[in-house]
């Protein structure tokens, strides 16, 4: 019973991507279009088929500030933080999203 609350306090406490460098990956259209550290600050204009869509990179985290969907879309996705984080720009056909080199669990069973 010991080893079952231990090992529930520290997946309730348990972070995937924590501790780890995390990167933005900017897909437009079919290709990588580029790949961020998110430890520096940063802004980035990704241009695509509807126009440019502006990136920034703050705190350890990637948003979309501006981009030319008209149902904003990408910038409702707000502040991109763990890895499997997803904004989407569909008029634009951009992706931004946090990848990291280690796996994390999606779910847990016992």
């Amino acid at each position: 019973m010991a080893v079952l609350c231990v090992l529930s306090s520290y997946l309730l406490l348990w972070r995937p991507g924590s501790g780890e460098s995390l990167q933005a990956r900017i897909i437009t259209a079919d290709r990588e279009f580029a790949r961020l550290a998110l430890d520096q600050p940063q802004f980035l204009e990704v241009p695509g088929p509807a126009g440019i869509t502006l990136v920034e990179v703050r705190e350890g985290a990637v948003r979309c500030v501006n981009s030319p969907g008209i149902q904003g879309i990408c910038q409702r996705s707000g502040w991109l933080r763990e890895p499997g984080d997803t904004a989407i720009s569909l008029p634009n056909r951009i992706i931004i999203e946090i990848i990291s080199t280690e796996h994390a669990f999606d779910s847990i069973h016992f």
